[in-house]
């Protein structure tokens, strides 16, 4: 019997919905026997504004993606518009990782009318799925994962003589640090060895915090992990809104998954993760951010064992190894 054929396109290289969604699992699933082919271009990155015509270089490419069996799409291949989807053979599965229905500028016209067209949605979280069950019916829930051989637990000395708070993510979401920068700024100032550690695309430029309080790690594959290593805890403070509830808690899983114990905003998909364990602290006020950041400083024991069962509860839920086995029966499915 041959492979199943499945046409994946993705974004842009460095797009991580693409890379952490669908393309980190290909190796895994041409295992199983799946014959992936993955379309990807350059006008998927936010260039359809500038005219249609970009796609034409793209149309042989296009045609050739026809000759499979199931088409696997990441999200919206252009940010909040409509491009070339429903030229792609079906059945056509798309996987959502955002509320992309609020995304600029025309998502809310945009993605409701891919939805009803789509024969597959994979939502990465419930708050996604709930919305897109009103557009298919055929909807599978498959969390973002981490790969668990990557993403290793940090030695338990490392950077022993610091309290280093950290956070990972992109500049676009460098507005939900202004929920707890105050705080962050009185914990920084009353414990002279507390830092701020951001591993992001650009630096961030806090007006309270000390800039010698901050170290920048311009992200890279290459440096990501062992950068996440050096943190004590991680956070992920999040704006309570109809987009973060979107969110598929990704910051908190690397985290956990290098062995940190978390304090996090309650919102979204982050009250599923800590459900399973005592993995750290949720915060909403800036008493309990402070509280929190201050029981693990005084208690190691207590960083080192919610580390721990963070890491458990990685490898049990959240690894690439079990997602993969998802995806190909989701997909494989699709093609009956």
């Amino acid at each position: 019997m041959d492979d199943l054929k499945i046409s994946a396109f993705t974004g842009r290289n460095d797009d991580p919905a693409s890379f952490f969604r669908m393309r980190q699992h290909f190796p895994a699933l041409k295992g199983m026997g799946l014959d992936i082919r993955e379309f990807k271009h350059p006008c998927f990155k936010g260039c359809w504004h500038r005219g249609p015509f970009k796609i034409v270089p793209y149309l042989p490419k296009l045609i050739k993606s026809r000759d499979c069996d199931v088409t696997w799409i990441t999200r919206t291949l252009v940010v909040g518009l409509e491009t070339i989807e429903l030229l792609l053979k079906r059945p056509r599965v798309m996987d959502v990782d955002d509320a992309t229905w609020l995304s600029k500028p025309l998502g809310s016209i945009s993605i409701p009318h891919l939805a009803k067209r789509m024969d597959v949605i994979i939502a990465g979280n419930n708050y996604i799925a709930d919305w897109f069950s009103k557009y298919c019916k055929n909807i599978h829930i498959v969390p973002t994962s981490i790969d668990t051989t990557r993403y290793t637990k940090k030695k338990q000395n490392a950077d022993n003589d610091k309290f280093v708070i950290g956070w990972t993510g992109t500049s676009s979401n460098f507005s939900n640090l202004k929920l707890i920068e105050e705080t962050l700024a009185r914990f920084c100032t009353e414990h002279k060895d507390a830092y701020f550690k951001i591993i992001a695309d650009e630096p961030w430029h806090s007006e309270l915090i000390s800039p010698e309080r901050i170290e920048f790690v311009k992200w890279s594959r290459e440096v990501e992990v062992k950068a996440l290593q050096t943190m004590t805890v991680g956070i992920m403070p999040l704006f309570d809104t109809p987009w973060t509830r979107g969110k598929c808690s990704f910051k908190m899983l690397q985290y956990m998954a290098v062995g940190l114990p978390i304090i996090v905003s309650p919102v979204g998909m982050n009250n599923e993760v800590l459900a399973k364990g005592d993995i750290g602290f949720a915060a909403t006020s800036s008493d309990e951010w402070y509280n929190a950041l201050e029981t693990l400083y005084k208690d190691k024991k207590l960083q080192k064992k919610s580390g721990e069962k963070g890491r458990e509860v990685v490898e049990h839920n959240f690894s690439a190894e079990a997602i993969a086995s998802k995806l190909f029966s989701i997909l494989s499915n699709a093609a009956l």
